[in-house]
């Protein structure tokens, strides 16, 4: 945990937003960013190695669970999970469709392929098996309160001691796409989607690790925290459009095939994140508030959003969209924020 040039005193947190099959974006950003660590550190360098807390929401919280598994999968391992299980992921069968009127009045998606997914590419193993401190999101719609999913807890506590499979269905179950969740653990309860209060997980780990009970015990001073994004597009919605909406308005498919309500969620949160993440451990007291360019930009956080040229959709696996990512993340990966091959490396030292 101490590679070259790192502080000793930093507690270094990786955060991986939701965003489903645009999650290939994360992938390959982190690839990218271990790319930089091997060239510094050796072939051996994984990115598992080099922070303390991983925390991740829905296709992120997959992400974390993946890197902090024993003998986790190098960045490079992690695209596959879009790339070859994405299209069947997000498939559905005349049948399922018949049964949920094309999504109408059931999830768009059956978890089955997800599922099979999740068992081959992290096994049938427990949350207290990971070897980084572990922080993953779901909401408890049955409570009506956010759930955790911590791989410290489960060490400590069996009742808490969540198979993997479980804690990503539940992260990933995104209203209207996936189906709730009801762990075996949580008779019940149902699970869905962190996303729908933490998109963007920075703060929810940050508060985590200002939490812990045992060393390292960091202030904010001694937080460094990586942040991965989805992709962005920007495109709103005209007043004169959104002033007459109801309720088909908000939950109708209307621009490509994503519910306005969800990406608002989504999209809101994760931004609203950005900037107080950016507030607590870059923004000096007393400093004019920051420019918008400025945010995420270090000197302790450090925000990854590749810009899209154009949107695209949380369930849209085709290889057309496959084949897009990686062009445009290879393209503005180190041009996103940060902007330089340098501030990369600071941000994973």
């Amino acid at each position: 945990m101490s590679p070259s040039g790192a502080k000793q005193t930093d507690f270094r947190i990786f955060c991986v937003d939701g965003g489903g099959i645009r999650g290939l974006i994360s992938a390959l950003v982190t690839a990218k960013i271990e790319q930089l660590l091997r060239a510094r550190d050796g072939d051996d360098a994984r990115i598992a190695d080099y922070f303390h807390l991983f925390a991740g929401t829905s296709t992120g919280g997959l992400i974390a669970l993946a890197l902090t598994r024993p003998k986790p999968p190098s960045a490079d391992d992690l695209a596959g999970f879009y790339t070859e299980d994405g299209p069947k992921i997000f498939s559905r069968s005349l049948t399922w469709k018949l049964r949920t009127g094309g999504g109408l009045w059931g999830p768009k998606y059956d978890n089955e392929h997800l599922r099979n997914a999740v068992l081959e590419r992290l096994g049938n193993g427990t949350l207290a098996e990971a070897e980084r401190e572990l922080l993953v999101t779901s909401y408890d719609m049955t409570n009506r309160e956010p759930l955790f999913f911590k791989g410290w807890k489960a060490q400590k506590d069996p009742n808490l001691n969540f198979p993997v499979v479980d804690a990503a269905l539940s992260t990933a179950a995104a209203p209207t796409y996936f189906p709730s969740q009801e762990p075996e653990m949580l008779k019940g309860h149902a699970l869905v989607d962190g996303g729908v209060f933490a998109a963007n997980p920075a703060i929810a780990a940050i508060a985590e690790a200002l939490g812990r009970t045992s060393n390292p015990r960091p202030t904010l001073d001694e937080m460094l925290v990586v942040s991965i994004g989805t992709g962005d597009f920007q495109e709103g919605f005209p007043p004169s459009e959104v002033h007459d909406w109801g309720d088909l308005g908000w939950v109708k498919r209307g621009r490509g095939d994503e519910p306005p309500i969800l990406s608002v969620l989504l999209g809101g949160a994760s931004d609203g994140t950005d900037y107080w993440a950016h507030m607590l451990l870059n923004h000096e007291p007393g400093n004019p508030p920051p420019a918008a360019e400025a945010i995420g930009r270090g000197e302790r956080y450090f925000r990854f959003q590749a810009p899209l040229a154009e949107a695209i959709q949380m369930d849209d696996a085709s290889p057309k969209t496959l084949k897009l990512h990686d062009r445009q993340t290879s393209d503005a990966t180190l041009e996103a924020k940060p902007h330089s091959r340098a501030s990369a490396a600071a941000a994973a030292r």
